[in-house]
Order: structure tokens, then sequence, then C-alpha cells
């Protein structure tokens, strides 16, 4: 009896949680999955038609064979959230440390690299537009150190366009470094005083002691990373709306969906579909390295520079 009454309490307990969640995200996911195989545009706005047996795949059909700049974006988003875990959070952990010492003046210096972080992305958007406005801003002319006669703008020209659109969101890691950093500071005092009696201080405590015991903190916010670099979106509308091979995922729904004179829902919602499976495949991945502990990782680096 007791332990019917613990799980109706707890059951009531989680209702509105497991409402919430069938609302406003359970049922707009089905409602994608379903519209994917459905023939809806400005035909039949209100009225979503679900495609024949021998039609079902025709948005998938369109999507992967016929749409320009799928594969495009597919490329690009899936580099930008692996540039998040392999780049940004390896970043985000150095500054951590860095502002974990107990040093003179490190409390300022850490407010003055969170602050530009606190800006919206549409700003940081905005801001990075007239960095590389060709006319006034300063990075032609940096260019033009190197290569006199050059007078494009780096955001038209393929190649550089899609790393000037890394740069603009890549090193703003603040909220992540302030997660690594709450993490380390919570170490208790006594493991860091026990590896100075041991001999180990400096990078070789952060290696061997530090990282180990954050690794839970460094796989999410390398989750966070990944999933943020894959549906980036702000910074690819404000600086280039995908010209120059800088195609998203999550871009494309937009032009599918809200550019398109067809406004085509079905096919939108069939690039969203994509969308989360890549996902879910990213997230996976992420998880999977992280499943190789760092023991086994600092043993393949001895034996590689036995090697050597």
């Amino acid at each position: 009896m007791q332990k019917m009454k613990r799980s109706i309490f707890i059951f009531v307990f989680l209702l509105p949680t497991i409402v919430a969640f069938g609302m406003f995200y359970l049922y707009p996911i089905l409602t994608v999955f379903y519209t994917s195989f459905c023939q809806w545009d400005y035909t039949n706005i209100a009225n979503p038609t679900l495609w024949s047996s021998a039609e079902l795949l025709n948005n998938y059909k369109y999507i992967f064979s016929t749409y320009p700049y799928f594969w495009e974006a597919v490329r690009n988003s899936v580099t930008w959230a692996f540039l998040g875990v392999f780049f940004q959070i390896p970043v985000a952990t150095l500054m951590a440390l860095g502002f974990s010492r107990k040093m003179k003046g490190i409390k300022l210096i850490r407010n003055i690299y969170i602050v530009p972080c606190m800006i919206s992305s549409a700003a940081v958007g905005m801001i990075f537009l007239q960095i590389y406005n060709p006319t006034y801003g300063f990075i032609n002319p940096l260019i033009k150190i190197f290569n006199s006669s050059f007078n494009d703008s780096i955001l038209l020209l393929e190649g550089p366009a899609f790393w000037a659109m890394t740069g603009a969101y890549i090193f703003f890691t603040g909220t992540t470094t302030l997660l690594i950093l709450g993490n380390i500071m919570a170490i208790p005092e006594e493991i860091r005083e026990a590896a100075l009696l041991d001999g180990s201080s400096g990078f070789s405590q952060d290696w061997h002691i530090v990282i180990p015991m954050i690794k839970g903190t460094l796989r999410t916010v390398s989750v966070l990373a990944a999933t943020s670099g894959f549906l980036l979106y702000n910074e690819v509308y404000f600086l280039t709306k995908g010209a120059a091979g800088t195609y998203s995922i999550s871009y494309i729904i937009r032009e599918l969906a809200v550019n398109s004179p067809r406004a085509q829902y079905g096919r939108a919602n069939t690039v969203a579909v994509i969308q989360v499976i890549t996902g879910l495949i990213i997230i996976a991945a992420v998880n999977g390295i992280y499943g190789i502990s760092f023991a086994d990782l600092r043993r393949k680096l001895a034996k590689k520079g036995e090697k050597a």
C-alpha cells in the first residue's frame, strides 16, 4: 500500500512535466515526422495531404536528389558541430583552467572575457558583418598586407566565407568556460594538496587530476557545443544568407518554408526530420568519443612517445 501511494505521488508530481513535454515537444516532433510524408505547400496550407503509397517518399527524393543546397548544408552543419567539440571545447577548457588559478586580477580578466558572450548571436552577426565589410571593416586591410590587389568581400568567396562564418561564433566560449570553471572550482582542495605532496603541480595536475574529475561536465558541454554548431542559423542569416557555400541545415529549412514562394512546408519538415536524426547521431558520436577513458588516452599517448 505504501509503495502504491509513493508511485501515485511520483506520477502526480511528474504529470505537469509529462503533459508539457507531450504538448510542446513530442506532438510537434511527431507532426514534423508525419508531414514529411505529406504534400503540403501554398496550395493546401490548412490541409496537409498524405502522399499515396507510390509517392510516399517524394519529399525525401526531392531533398536528396533535386534540392541544390542540401548536401552542402549537411556538410557545413556537421563540420561546425565537430569544430565545436574539437576546437571550441579545448579552448574553453584551457581558459577555465587559466581562470581557476589564484592570481591577482584574475576576477577582472574573467569578467572581461565573459562580457562579450552575453551579446545575442544576432547582434554578434551584425557586428561581424561590419568587421568583414570590404569598405570600412578591418579584415580587408589585413589581407592587403599579404595581397595588395585584394578588393573582394571575404563573405562572397567560396572557402574563405565558410571560415569567416566559423570565426563569427567559434571563439565565443564564455558560457561553456563558466560551466567548466564551476566544476573545476568544486574539486576539493584536499585532492589538490594530496597531488602536490605526490609531486604533481601545474599542467601535470590539470591533466592527471582535474580533467579526469570534470569528464562528465566536458561531455555535457561537448554535446551542447556540437548541437549549437549543427543548428547554426543566426550567423548564416546575418552574414551571408547561404552565399559562397555557407548554407546550414537550419537555414535551408527557412528557405523552403519561408522564402520559397511555394511555401514548401512538407519539404521543410523533411529536412527537419533529417536534422533530428543526424543530430542524434552526432550526440551519440560525441558520447562515444567520451566513452574512451582518459587512462586509455594517456596510455596511447605514452606508447606513441616511446615509439618516437
